[in-house]
This record gives structure tokens, C-alpha cells and sequence, in this order.
């Protein structure tokens, strides 16, 4: 086997971090996710399937030295096959980490544990039952509650994930803050982007420096220090504090200049940005037996600067202009 070398855009950015995607079937409804339509899942015929999920990704570990796989849908633990493909991931030796919306999470915590996966990442964006049900088209806050509270009792790395939308949940951010106090979690705050069909509007998205100013008229905080790939700014309200807090600030003051993230959409297209256009069909060149090697070194070099070249400054976005698919289409 060759020896392995390191995914390096235009730009210099080195990328070691897969986000793959395995299904776009999902058991919510949240309205900043899926368009406002009637939605029809992709054919499993056109899904990757889990032979095919393991051997592309162990190329990008193999040959490309990426350490870390994240998890992701739609909602990845309705797949039928999720233990299989679980369990071949995890003989990859990179780190393991799960995007979820929590309901079937009680299922699969033996199976995290015997396969070493530590990290959950949670969505959660209301702690109100009504408002819950409202975004997500399901009452099931109490089950995803509960299996927070126990994920964070079977000692996971737990983040809870909150996309902030004016006019909905900014004042739960005081409650959501208080999380973070008295759980060891990584509470994050979520800035409302936009996707092909879900009525993004700039008057809906809340920049961090306005949550900020949220924060300070309940709490005193201090900042923590962040690393070079994070995509979050993260505080804690003291240091008696179990947690911390964060903010991504995709759309008002963007991290792209950090990233080192690479996504595998549910169908094999390999996109380099979650804004991009571009798509890359590693599933089509791996079913025809062909190297997938060169498309995936093409496919980061085509890398834009930032927000996947569509928009920079978010006073410019045209959601209606953007060329890309739907949040559940692309992977969480």
C-alpha cells in the first residue's frame, strides 16, 4: 500500500475530518432541514450501501489520513443496517462520532460503547414540549430528553446542537445556557442557514454577537479557548461550570478558513463544502471499479475560499439563488 499523504486544498488547508452521510430518511419533520414539500426519500438502489460505505471510507483513512468520521443524515440510526455499518467503520481506527436527533439513541448505547464511539452530537432546538412538536412534526421531547440525560450518565461527549431562529427560540437561550452550567456538555447555539426549499430569511437568522448580547443580560461568562478546526467560539459562565457554550457563526462571521471537513452525501457524492455546488460521484466511479483516489484529490483542489463560493457577506445571500440541495439531502 502506498504511503498515506494528506488532503490539501488551494488554499492550504489540510483536511482530515469525514462527515458521511448514510441516509436521507428522517423520523422529524424540522422545518430549517427538509423543504417545505412533500419530501420522497432517495432509493435504497441509489443509497451506498454499507460494503460500499466501508471500503470509501477507508480509502479517505487509508490513503488520505482522515482520523476522524462523523455520522450523519437525515437521522442515521433509522438505517436497518446502522450496527453493521457502525461496527465496519469502527476497525478503521479513526474516531467516531454520531449526529442525531436522540429518539432511538437508548437502542444503540451498548453498541457505541463496544465500538468505541465516544462523541453524540444532539439536536435538540426547543426545551418546550409545544415548540418542539411545532419544529419537529413530533411529540417526543420527553424521549429525547431522556436519552440526553443518559448519555450524559454513560459518560459520552455530549453537544447538544440549537439552531436559533428569531421569532421562535431566542428566549430559550438563557435556559439552554443554563445547561451547559450544571451538565459536562458542549451546549451550541446554531445560526439559521440557508438550503434549497427551507424559507431561510436574513430576519430570521441571529447573529452571535447579538446572542451574546442575549447571554450578558443573564449571565456573567468567559471565554474558552478554541482550536484551530472548531466551529464554534466557545464560554462558560464560570468555572464552576460542568460545561461549555457555543456559538456558530456560519452565516455573520464565518470559520471557513479553518475547515478541514469533507462530506459524503447518502447517494456517494462527495461535496468539499456544505454550501457548494460542486458534487463529485465517488459511488458511480466505485461501482464501475474505477480508483476513486484522483476524483477525491480533484474534488478538494475545486475547493472555494469560503461559503462554496454562492455568497460571502450575509446581507448578499438570495436563497432562492443558491445552487444546493436540501439540508437532509446533504448530512447533518
Amino acid at each position: 500500500m502506498t504511503k498515506p499523504t494528506d488532503l490539501l486544498d488551494s488554499f492550504g488547508r489540510k483536511h482530515d475530518y469525514l462527515r458521511l452521510s448514510i441516509t436521507d430518511s428522517c423520523n422529524f419533520r424540522c422545518l430549517y432541514c427538509m423543504p417545505d414539500e412533500p419530501f420522497k426519500s432517495t432509493p435504497s438502489i441509489e443509497l451506498m450501501k454499507s460494503q460500499e460505505i466501508f471500503e470509501i471510507s477507508k480509502i479517505f483513512v487509508q490513503q488520505f489520513n482522515i482520523n476522524k468520521i462523523r455520522i450523519t443524515g437525515g437521522e442515521p440510526l433509522v438505517r436497518n443496517d446502522f450496527e453493521t455499518i457502525i461496527q465496519q467503520i469502527s476497525t478503521l481506527g479513526a474516531s467516531i462520532g454520531i449526529t442525531t436527533n436522540g429518539v432511538l439513541l437508548h437502542k444503540y448505547f451498548d453498541l457505541f460503547k463496544k465500538c468505541g464511539v465516544r462523541n453524540l452530537n444532539i439536536s435538540i432546538d426547543s426545551l418546550d414540549r409545544e415548540k418542539f412538536k411545532y419544529i419537529t412534526k413530533r411529540d417526543l421531547f420527553q424521549t429525547v430528553w431522556d436519552n440526553i440525560k443518559e448519555s450524559i450518565k454513560r459518560g459520552f461527549n455530549v453537544k447538544l446542537n440549537v439552531v436559533v431562529m428569531r421569532g421562535f427560540n431566542e428566549d430559550e437561550i438563557p435556559e439552554f445556557i443554563a445547561l451547559s452550567h450544571h451538565y459536562p456538555i458542549e451546549l451550541r447555539f446554531i445560526e439559521f442557514m440557508p438550503f434549497t426549499g427551507n424559507s431561510w430569511e436574513k430576519n430570521k437568522v441571529i447573529p452571535i454577537s447579538e446572542m451574546l448580547t442575549l447571554v450578558a443580560e443573564h449571565f456573567t461568562f468567559e471565554k474558552v479557548e478554541d482550536h484551530k478546526n472548531d466551529t464554534s467560539r466557545k464560554y462558560r459562565i464560570d468555572a464552576e461550570s460542568k460545561g461549555v457554550f457555543g456559538l456558530i457563526s456560519t452565516m455573520s462571521n464565518s470559520f471557513c478558513a479553518g475547515c478541514n471537513r469533507i462530506r459524503i452525501t447518502s447517494d456517494g457524492k462527495m461535496k468539499n463544502c456544505l454550501f457548494g455546488a460542486d458534487e463529485f460521484d465517488l459511488l458511480k466511479s466505485f461501482r464501475n471499479n474505477e480508483s476513486l483516489t484522483e476524483l477525491i484529490k480533484l474534488g478538494i483542489i475545486k475547493k472555494h475560499k469560503e461559503k462554496g463560493g454562492q455568497f460571502s457577506e450575509m446581507e448578499n445571500v438570495n436563497n432562492q439563488k443558491i445552487i444546493n440541495r436540501s439540508m437532509i439531502k446533504i448530512g447533518g
